[in-house]
Protein backbone atom coordinates (compact mmCIF):
# COMPACT_ATOMS: atom_id res chain seq x y z
CA UNK A 1 0.00 0.00 0.00
CA UNK A 2 1.13 3.51 -1.20
CA UNK A 3 -0.11 6.39 1.54
CA UNK A 4 -0.09 9.91 -0.06
CA UNK A 5 -0.46 12.95 2.41
CA UNK A 6 -1.69 15.69 0.67
CA UNK A 7 -5.10 18.19 0.00
CA UNK A 8 -7.82 18.06 -2.17
CA UNK A 9 -6.14 20.80 -4.53
CA UNK A 10 -2.75 19.22 -5.19
CA UNK A 11 -2.68 18.08 -8.56
CA UNK A 12 1.08 17.07 -8.75
CA UNK A 13 -0.84 13.99 -7.54
CA UNK A 14 -3.06 13.43 -10.42
CA UNK A 15 -0.78 12.05 -12.74
CA UNK A 16 1.47 9.57 -10.64
CA UNK A 17 -1.90 8.05 -8.94
CA UNK A 18 -2.89 7.20 -12.96
CA UNK A 19 0.75 5.49 -13.76
CA UNK A 20 -0.37 3.54 -9.67
CA UNK A 21 -3.91 2.54 -11.53
CA UNK A 22 -2.22 1.35 -14.64
CA UNK A 23 0.42 -0.90 -12.69
CA UNK A 24 -2.45 -1.94 -10.46
CA UNK A 25 -1.03 -0.83 -7.24
CA UNK A 26 -2.36 -0.14 -4.31
CA UNK A 27 -2.68 3.35 -3.10
CA UNK A 28 -4.87 5.86 -0.23
CA UNK A 29 -5.11 9.10 -0.78
CA UNK A 30 -5.01 11.15 2.61
CA UNK A 31 -6.35 14.52 2.34
CA UNK A 32 -5.61 16.23 5.41
CA UNK A 33 -7.86 19.43 5.54
CA UNK A 34 -11.17 17.00 5.30
CA UNK A 35 -9.47 14.50 8.26
CA UNK A 36 -12.85 15.14 10.14
CA UNK A 37 -15.36 14.80 7.24
CA UNK A 38 -14.30 12.57 4.86
CA UNK A 39 -12.42 10.00 6.98
CA UNK A 40 -13.03 7.95 9.96
CA UNK A 41 -10.24 6.65 12.05
CA UNK A 42 -8.72 4.56 14.76
CA UNK A 43 -5.29 3.73 16.85
CA UNK A 44 -4.93 0.87 18.84
CA UNK A 45 -2.05 -0.72 20.61
CA UNK A 46 -2.15 -4.35 22.43
CA UNK A 47 1.04 -6.25 23.87
CA UNK A 48 1.75 -7.58 20.36
CA UNK A 49 1.42 -4.96 17.84
CA UNK A 50 0.27 -1.42 16.95
CA UNK A 51 -2.35 -0.42 13.63
CA UNK A 52 -3.63 2.59 12.36
CA UNK A 53 -6.83 2.36 10.34
CA UNK A 54 -8.06 5.09 8.10
CA UNK A 55 -11.43 4.59 6.71
CA UNK A 56 -12.04 6.79 3.79
CA UNK A 57 -16.06 7.44 4.24
CA UNK A 58 -16.33 8.67 0.41
CA UNK A 59 -14.87 5.90 -1.47
CA UNK A 60 -15.15 3.00 0.72
CA UNK A 61 -10.65 2.89 0.72
CA UNK A 62 -9.18 1.80 3.85
CA UNK A 63 -5.68 2.27 4.92
CA UNK A 64 -4.23 -0.48 7.80
CA UNK A 65 -0.64 1.17 8.49
CA UNK A 66 0.33 -2.51 8.85
CA UNK A 67 0.34 -2.78 5.32
CA UNK A 68 2.02 0.40 4.15
CA UNK A 69 5.19 -0.01 2.29
CA UNK A 70 5.91 3.48 0.94
CA UNK A 71 4.52 7.12 1.99
CA UNK A 72 4.76 9.92 -0.39
CA UNK A 73 4.33 13.40 1.90
CA UNK A 74 2.80 16.19 -0.33
CA UNK A 75 1.17 18.98 0.34
CA UNK A 76 -0.33 18.15 3.86
CA UNK A 77 -3.22 20.71 5.47
CA UNK A 78 -4.72 21.58 8.86
CA UNK A 79 -8.07 20.00 9.10
CA UNK A 80 -11.28 22.44 8.46
CA UNK A 81 -13.37 22.24 11.24
CA UNK A 82 -17.08 23.10 10.57
CA UNK A 83 -20.25 23.72 12.71
CA UNK A 84 -18.17 25.13 15.50
CA UNK A 85 -19.17 29.00 16.16
CA UNK A 86 -17.83 29.28 19.65
CA UNK A 87 -14.35 31.00 18.89
CA UNK A 88 -12.46 29.95 22.23
CA UNK A 89 -13.44 26.06 21.59
CA UNK A 90 -12.67 26.26 18.12
CA UNK A 91 -8.91 27.62 18.52
CA UNK A 92 -8.56 24.43 21.04
CA UNK A 93 -10.06 21.77 18.46
CA UNK A 94 -7.87 23.61 15.70
CA UNK A 95 -4.92 23.09 17.58
CA UNK A 96 -5.54 19.58 18.60
CA UNK A 97 -6.34 18.13 15.13
CA UNK A 98 -3.63 20.15 13.80
CA UNK A 99 -1.20 18.09 16.08
CA UNK A 100 -3.01 14.85 15.23
CA UNK A 101 -2.34 14.97 11.52
CA UNK A 102 1.26 15.68 12.54
CA UNK A 103 0.97 12.45 15.02
CA UNK A 104 -0.53 11.07 11.71
CA UNK A 105 2.67 12.03 9.28
CA UNK A 106 5.34 10.97 11.97
CA UNK A 107 3.85 7.70 12.42
CA UNK A 108 5.09 6.34 9.10
CA UNK A 109 8.60 6.06 9.79
CA UNK A 110 9.61 2.78 8.62
CA UNK A 111 8.83 2.88 4.73
CA UNK A 112 10.07 4.84 1.82
CA UNK A 113 9.50 7.82 1.20
CA UNK A 114 9.26 10.63 -1.02
CA UNK A 115 9.01 13.69 1.31
CA UNK A 116 9.56 13.66 4.51
CA UNK A 117 7.32 15.24 7.80
CA UNK A 118 10.69 15.02 9.93
CA UNK A 119 13.46 16.19 7.03
CA UNK A 120 11.66 18.63 4.47
CA UNK A 121 11.38 21.26 6.77
CA UNK A 122 15.40 21.55 8.08
CA UNK A 123 16.43 20.81 4.97
CA UNK A 124 14.52 23.94 3.10
CA UNK A 125 17.28 25.87 5.79
CA UNK A 126 19.45 27.21 3.02
CA UNK A 127 22.15 27.99 5.85
CA UNK A 128 21.94 24.11 6.04
CA UNK A 129 21.71 23.57 2.33
CA UNK A 130 25.09 25.32 2.28
CA UNK A 131 26.81 23.90 4.56
CA UNK A 132 25.80 20.30 3.84
CA UNK A 133 26.69 21.23 -0.40
CA UNK A 134 30.31 22.24 0.87
CA UNK A 135 30.64 19.57 2.74
CA UNK A 136 29.93 17.22 -0.57
CA UNK A 137 32.23 19.33 -2.56
CA UNK A 138 35.18 18.81 -0.21
CA UNK A 139 34.40 14.46 0.11
CA UNK A 140 34.50 14.50 -4.11
CA UNK A 141 36.67 17.10 -4.55
CA UNK A 142 34.38 18.43 -6.75
CA UNK A 143 34.80 21.74 -8.74
CA UNK A 144 31.70 22.43 -8.55
CA UNK A 145 31.18 26.45 -6.70
CA UNK A 146 28.62 27.74 -4.28
CA UNK A 147 28.64 31.56 -4.74
CA UNK A 148 29.97 33.72 -1.71
CA UNK A 149 26.93 34.56 0.55
CA UNK A 150 26.18 36.65 3.60
CA UNK A 151 23.30 36.52 5.68
CA UNK A 152 23.49 39.70 8.15
CA UNK A 153 22.19 42.17 10.44
CA UNK A 154 25.56 43.81 10.59
CA UNK A 155 26.20 46.74 8.49
CA UNK A 156 29.80 46.26 9.05
CA UNK A 157 30.45 42.80 7.53
CA UNK A 158 27.57 44.09 4.71
CA UNK A 159 29.49 47.01 3.73
CA UNK A 160 32.76 44.18 3.32
CA UNK A 161 30.58 41.98 1.24
CA UNK A 162 29.53 45.02 -0.87
CA UNK A 163 33.65 45.76 -1.31
CA UNK A 164 34.00 41.98 -2.62
CA UNK A 165 31.56 41.83 -4.95
CA UNK A 166 30.38 43.74 -8.15
CA UNK A 167 27.08 42.50 -8.16
CA UNK A 168 24.93 41.07 -5.67
CA UNK A 169 21.40 39.14 -5.85
CA UNK A 170 18.98 39.64 -3.20
CA UNK A 171 16.91 36.87 -1.93
CA UNK A 172 13.93 36.57 0.32
CA UNK A 173 13.79 34.50 3.64
CA UNK A 174 10.49 33.57 3.61
CA UNK A 175 8.38 36.16 2.49
CA UNK A 176 6.91 35.61 -1.02
CA UNK A 177 4.99 38.89 -1.50
CA UNK A 178 3.83 42.05 -0.16
CA UNK A 179 0.79 44.57 -0.79
CA UNK A 180 1.33 47.42 -2.92
CA UNK A 181 -0.96 49.93 -3.85
CA UNK A 182 -3.98 47.64 -2.19
CA UNK A 183 -2.13 44.58 -5.27
CA UNK A 184 -0.20 41.16 -4.01
CA UNK A 185 3.40 41.73 -5.76
CA UNK A 186 5.25 38.71 -5.68
CA UNK A 187 8.80 39.46 -5.11
CA UNK A 188 9.72 35.72 -4.80
CA UNK A 189 12.75 36.04 -7.62
CA UNK A 190 16.00 37.17 -6.84
CA UNK A 191 17.19 40.52 -7.14
CA UNK A 192 20.22 41.83 -9.15
CA UNK A 193 22.18 44.66 -7.35
CA UNK A 194 24.88 46.64 -8.05
CA UNK A 195 27.55 46.60 -4.98
CA UNK A 196 27.17 50.48 -4.95
CA UNK A 197 23.53 50.17 -4.82
CA UNK A 198 23.75 47.73 -1.54
CA UNK A 199 25.14 50.98 0.39
CA UNK A 200 21.06 51.93 0.67
CA UNK A 201 20.39 49.79 2.63
CA UNK A 202 20.64 50.91 6.23
CA UNK A 203 21.69 49.88 9.95
CA UNK A 204 18.47 50.29 11.09
CA UNK A 205 17.04 48.45 7.65
CA UNK A 206 19.24 45.42 8.91
CA UNK A 207 18.67 45.46 12.49
CA UNK A 208 14.92 45.19 11.88
CA UNK A 209 15.18 42.79 9.28
CA UNK A 210 18.71 40.69 8.49
CA UNK A 211 19.57 40.47 4.13
CA UNK A 212 20.62 37.29 2.85
CA UNK A 213 22.50 37.92 -0.36
CA UNK A 214 24.84 36.15 -2.98
CA UNK A 215 27.53 37.22 -5.15
CA UNK A 216 25.86 37.21 -8.77
CA UNK A 217 26.96 34.79 -11.17
CA UNK A 218 27.38 35.79 -14.64
CA UNK A 219 25.72 32.37 -16.60
CA UNK A 220 25.47 31.21 -19.50
CA UNK A 221 22.44 28.82 -18.76
CA UNK A 222 20.59 27.00 -15.54
CA UNK A 223 20.08 23.75 -15.04
CA UNK A 224 16.98 21.84 -12.74
CA UNK A 225 17.30 18.34 -11.97
CA UNK A 226 14.51 16.64 -10.40
CA UNK A 227 15.97 13.70 -8.57
CA UNK A 228 13.83 10.63 -7.26
CA UNK A 229 16.25 8.19 -5.70
CA UNK A 230 19.12 7.40 -8.37
CA UNK A 231 17.10 8.70 -11.24
CA UNK A 232 17.97 12.35 -12.23
CA UNK A 233 15.84 14.36 -14.82
CA UNK A 234 17.48 16.99 -15.76
CA UNK A 235 16.41 20.46 -17.52
CA UNK A 236 18.71 22.94 -19.38
CA UNK A 237 17.14 26.68 -18.79
CA UNK A 238 18.53 29.11 -21.75
CA UNK A 239 17.48 31.55 -19.15
CA UNK A 240 19.80 34.55 -21.04
CA UNK A 241 17.04 34.36 -24.21
CA UNK A 242 14.81 36.10 -21.67
CA UNK A 243 14.13 39.77 -21.29
CA UNK A 244 15.89 41.17 -18.46
CA UNK A 245 13.30 41.15 -15.30
CA UNK A 246 11.53 38.92 -16.64
CA UNK A 247 13.58 35.25 -16.08
CA UNK A 248 17.09 36.52 -17.39
CA UNK A 249 18.41 36.89 -13.72
CA UNK A 250 15.95 34.18 -11.98
CA UNK A 251 14.06 31.70 -14.45
CA UNK A 252 11.47 31.70 -12.39
CA UNK A 253 10.21 34.92 -13.26
CA UNK A 254 9.88 33.73 -16.78
CA UNK A 255 6.49 31.98 -16.24
CA UNK A 256 4.69 34.54 -19.01
CA UNK A 257 7.96 35.37 -20.67
CA UNK A 258 8.80 32.07 -22.93
CA UNK A 259 10.26 30.32 -20.45
CA UNK A 260 8.78 26.90 -22.02
CA UNK A 261 10.66 28.11 -25.48
CA UNK A 262 14.24 27.95 -23.38
CA UNK A 263 14.04 25.02 -21.66
CA UNK A 264 15.66 21.40 -22.81
CA UNK A 265 15.91 18.19 -21.76
CA UNK A 266 19.12 16.94 -21.21
CA UNK A 267 21.34 14.52 -19.93
CA UNK A 268 22.81 15.11 -16.33
CA UNK A 269 26.27 15.92 -15.78
CA UNK A 270 28.25 13.36 -14.01
CA UNK A 271 29.79 16.10 -11.63
CA UNK A 272 26.00 17.13 -10.83
CA UNK A 273 24.96 13.82 -10.60
CA UNK A 274 27.50 12.57 -7.74
CA UNK A 275 27.07 15.56 -5.70
CA UNK A 276 23.43 14.81 -6.20
CA UNK A 277 23.47 11.29 -4.98
CA UNK A 278 26.05 12.50 -1.68
CA UNK A 279 23.52 15.27 -0.89
CA UNK A 280 20.52 13.21 -0.72
CA UNK A 281 22.38 10.99 1.57
CA UNK A 282 23.60 13.31 4.05
CA UNK A 283 20.11 15.01 3.73
CA UNK A 284 18.44 11.43 4.63
CA UNK A 285 15.97 12.20 1.19
CA UNK A 286 15.04 10.58 -1.73
CA UNK A 287 13.92 13.45 -3.67
CA UNK A 288 14.71 17.30 -4.26
CA UNK A 289 14.85 19.63 -6.97
CA UNK A 290 18.11 21.20 -7.15
CA UNK A 291 19.01 24.74 -8.89
CA UNK A 292 22.35 24.93 -10.39
CA UNK A 293 23.76 27.55 -12.67
CA UNK A 294 26.80 27.07 -15.59
CA UNK A 295 28.52 29.94 -14.93
CA UNK A 296 30.42 31.68 -18.02
CA UNK A 297 33.54 30.54 -16.12
CA UNK A 298 32.82 27.04 -16.97
CA UNK A 299 32.47 25.92 -13.28
CA UNK A 300 29.07 25.06 -11.79
CA UNK A 301 27.33 26.85 -9.33
CA UNK A 302 25.17 24.99 -6.58
CA UNK A 303 22.31 27.39 -5.62
CA UNK A 304 19.85 25.67 -4.01
CA UNK A 305 17.69 22.25 -3.51
CA UNK A 306 13.67 22.44 -2.52
CA UNK A 307 13.12 18.99 -0.75
CA UNK A 308 9.54 18.98 -2.29
CA UNK A 309 9.50 21.03 -5.34
CA UNK A 310 7.09 21.62 -7.91
CA UNK A 311 8.04 19.62 -11.63
CA UNK A 312 4.60 19.14 -13.30
CA UNK A 313 5.59 21.57 -15.05
CA UNK A 314 8.71 20.26 -16.45
CA UNK A 315 6.43 17.36 -17.46
CA UNK A 316 4.18 19.32 -19.28
CA UNK A 317 6.76 21.54 -20.90
CA UNK A 318 9.31 18.80 -22.51
CA UNK A 319 7.57 15.23 -21.27
CA UNK A 320 9.47 14.56 -18.93
CA UNK A 321 8.69 11.35 -17.18
CA UNK A 322 8.49 12.37 -13.34
CA UNK A 323 5.19 11.67 -12.24
CA UNK A 324 6.38 7.63 -13.60
CA UNK A 325 9.25 7.97 -12.04
CA UNK A 326 7.59 8.98 -8.84
CA UNK A 327 5.33 6.14 -8.88
CA UNK A 328 7.79 3.20 -9.67
CA UNK A 329 9.91 4.91 -6.90
CA UNK A 330 7.36 4.47 -4.64
CA UNK A 331 5.82 1.55 -5.73
CA UNK A 332 9.71 -0.07 -5.70
CA UNK A 333 9.61 -0.63 -9.53
CA UNK A 334 12.72 1.39 -9.72
CA UNK A 335 15.29 -1.89 -8.62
Amino acid sequence: MILIITHKDDFHCNPVIKHFQKNGDEYFRLNTESLLTDYSFSFSQNDQSTNLLINNTTNGKILSSNEVKSVWERRPLPPVIQGLNNKKIKSVVEEEVAELVIWFRHFFINCRTIGSSVWDRPNESKLRQMDVASRVIKALNSEIKIPNTLLTNSKTDHNQFAKAVNKAVLKPIAADGIVLDDKFEIFFGSRQVASENLNNISEEDLKLCPTFMQEYIEKDYEIRITAIGQNMLCCKIDSQKLPKGKGREDWREGYDYGLSEVEEWVDCPKEIEEFIILYLQKMNLNFGCFDFIKAKSGHYYFLECNPNGQWLWLEIDLGMPISESIANFLSFRDK
